[in-house]
């Protein structure tokens, strides 16, 4: 689990940002430099895709609004109501306040993002708070991210983004094995269409 912060930061930021962004271009062609084919995939599925189409895929998934497939945040599965900036975002920043840790990113939006956790998960992993980071993992992203990173893959139109939601939810089943944590039974709201 050396690694779990690193791969955390970089999965949360891939889901976070564009991907016609600065940020995520860098991130990507430095992915294609790394000795873990996986990675490689992943990077090359990234840069080989039409900017367009994956642009078009994360505003559907993972940015848009109204009707979306698969939306990022906790909330909108864990509040009866599907509301943003519902109880469990209210208890996920509690959980946060209570570390003192803020997560403002200059923008009106819930911060139970799938994409914001998982770089808060790094951030406590960095610290070497694993007791706090099994936490959020078990009690804030886990009783969603399953059900949420599973739509995702059947209802992405690239490979780019199938291949994100595989390799991430793979991650978070393998570092919850190791850590011998597991998701807190909450109810998921959320309809498939």
């Amino acid at each position: 689990m050396q690694n779990d912060s690193t791969a955390f930061r970089l999965l949360g930021a891939l889901l976070y940002h564009a991907p016609t962004s600065h940020n995520v271009i860098q991130l990507l062609n430095r992915l294609s430099q790394q000795n873990d084919e996986l990675l490689i995939q992943l990077a090359q599925l990234g840069l080989e895709t039409e900017s367009s189409q994956l642009e078009n895929d994360f505003f559907q998934l993972l940015q848009g609004n109204g009707d979306m497939p698969c939306p990022p945040w906790g909330s909108a599965y864990l509040d009866h109501e599907n509301a943003l900036f519902g109880s469990s975002t209210i208890e996920y920043r509690a959980f946060l306040t209570e570390l003192g840790i803020a997560c403002d990113t200059g923008m009106r939006e819930p911060e139970d993002h799938i994409g914001l956790m998982l770089m808060m998960l790094a951030v406590l992993l960095e610290k070497q708070d694993r007791i706090n980071a099994n936490l959020l993992v078990s009690r804030h992203l886990m009783p969603f991210a399953t059900f949420m990173l599973e739509i995702m893959e059947k209802r992405a139109d690239t490979d780019f983004y199938k291949a994100l939601s595989i390799l991430t939810l793979g991650w978070l089943n393998l570092y919850c094995e190791e850590a011998g944590i597991y998701a807190e039974a909450r109810r998921c709201y959320w309809k498939v269409d």
